[in-house]
């Protein structure tokens, strides 16, 4: 039990750290994708705005003159904004002519440099801060320089890193969390399949796995594997039901074989009397090898093997020839076989199991009606399938009987003492079912008509 915990916990922690990898994963790329959409947005409307700047003071120089420029920037400068802005006029030896931004005038173009600390508001000093500058030059061969602090861009990038570590954090732990809730509720579930099945192999096979009513993943395997063991345990209790009747339906022959043979043994007949209890004996043996015979042909055809040797065949022509081998068989038994047969009716199946299937019927129904009885057998189609029945006017089988014949060694108490070992229905229950055909016993009034429908070919 210890070693099936430790599996338990393994698999909880799989599949804990599973959904928390997966929630991680799809947070990053989520947070990510808005952390850089959100800071290339806020990097271009910074540039954008000391472009618009930058030109719109370039064209003041360009009409007005640089003294016009001068006294714009230092308004400009002296306006109060909330966010501080940074200019700077330079001549062409890089002297400042007006402005707040020194430290000499770049080339033209983009460039950054550090902020001084002294140009800073006293509530923004010793902070880290870096000027984004546009350098344009200007009317006469001066050089402006237009810039704005990266503060507030620097500010917001923490701000969402802050942000992203608690949301993977919150995420690690929230998946977590739920990864080992349902954990826990699927090693439940299994763990339920887990006892049903330990109590199925200790031999209760009337336990079923649970089912929750989900209809999820599990809910199916349970529905799939209560079927099978309902199948197992029909099975089994056939199988327990089929040996129970062997041993007693055997043990009459056997012990009366032995009777007999004992019987010979003492007083040693000879001659002719030797001759007819040796004959009796192996009567015995021979009605002995045939039930066993059934038995394999029965045990054969369940377990499907005869599948390999299905073909397309005519039904028609062979339940003609049938009819023409037992019309004669019941004429001489006092009975009379009449055929009704639809032509040409193909179906795919066993030529040789499908003729013993009828065989049975047929000497089922001389056997079991009196003398003078009608036994038709007629083939029809009604849609995708062939009915073929075989249909008497005899005494018939009583209705809350019909199922329990078609087991093996199952007789009607009228029927046991006619030639026979209660196989012949069973066997033709087992070929209906190779060959997925229905079979069904109804009353002919008076009488039993036996149907079999296969799928034509």
């Amino acid at each position: 039990m210890r070693s099936v915990r430790r599996r338990n916990t393994t698999t909880l922690f799989r599949l804990a750290l599973l959904l928390a990898t997966l929630f991680t994963f799809a947070s990053l790329l989520m947070a990510g994708a808005l952390y850089v959409s959100v800071t290339r947005s806020v990097r271009e409307q910074l540039h954008d705005d000391i472009r618009a700047d930058a030109l719109d003071l370039a064209a003041l120089a360009t009409h007005r003159g640089v003294e016009a420029l001068r006294h714009e920037i230092t308004d400009r400068i002296e306006t109060d904004t909330p966010l501080p802005r940074w200019y700077g006029l330079y001549d062409r030896a890089g002297r400042l002519l007006a402005g707040n931004l020194e430290g000499g005038a770049a080339t033209p173009g983009w460039s950054k440099r550090p902020l001084a600390l002294r140009n800073l508001p006293p509530d923004e000093a010793g902070r880290d801060h870096e000027l984004v500058v546009l350098t344009l030059g200007v009317e006469g061969g001066d050089r402006l320089a237009v810039g704005r602090d990266r503060y507030y861009i620097n500010a917001l990038e923490d701000t969402f890193g802050r942000a992203f570590l608690l949301m993977m954090l919150l995420t690690v732990g929230v998946s977590l969390a739920l990864g080992a809730w349902l954990g826990r509720r699927l090693l439940r579930r299994v763990g339920a399949m887990d006892a049903v099945a330990g109590a199925i192999t200790a031999g209760d096979l009337s336990r079923r796995m649970p089912v929750s009513g989900s209809g999820d993943e599990l809910d199916r395997i349970a529905d799939t594997l209560n079927l099978m063991l309902e199948r197992i345990e029909a099975l089994l209790g056939e199988v327990r039901r089929l040996g129970a009747d062997i041993a007693h339906d055997l043990r009459t022959p056997l012990t009366r074989l032995r009777r007999r043979l004992e019987d010979a043994r003492q007083r040693r007949p000879e001659g002719a009397e030797l001759e007819a209890t040796l004959e009796r004996a192996l009567g015995e043996v021979d009605e002995l090898l045939a039930i066993f015979g059934a038995l394999l042909r029965i045990a054969r055809v369940e377990s499907g093997e005869a599948r390999g040797g299905f073909a397309t065949l005519d039904l028609s022509a062979l339940l003609g020839e049938l009819a023409d081998t037992y019309g004669a068989v019941a004429e001489a038994e006092g009975r009379v076989l009449v055929t009704t047969l639809a032509a040409d009716v193909r179906i795919a199946g066993d030529r040789e199991l499908l003729a013993q299937l009828f065989v049975n019927l047929i000497e089922n129904a001389i056997r079991h009606t009196p003398a003078g009885a009608r036994i038709e057998l007629s083939l029809r189609v009604v849609g995708d399938r062939a009915q073929a029945c075989v249909r008497d006017n005899g005494p018939g089988i009583p209705e809350e009987a019909r199922d329990e014949v078609l087991l093996p060694f199952r007789r009607l108490d009228r029927s046991r003492h006619t030639p026979g070992s209660g196989l012949g229905l069973a066997l033709v229950r087992a070929i209906a079912e190779l060959h997925d055909a229905t079979l069904s016993l109804t009353d002919a009034g008076p009488g039993l008509e036996v149907c079999v429908g296969l799928t034509r070919a």
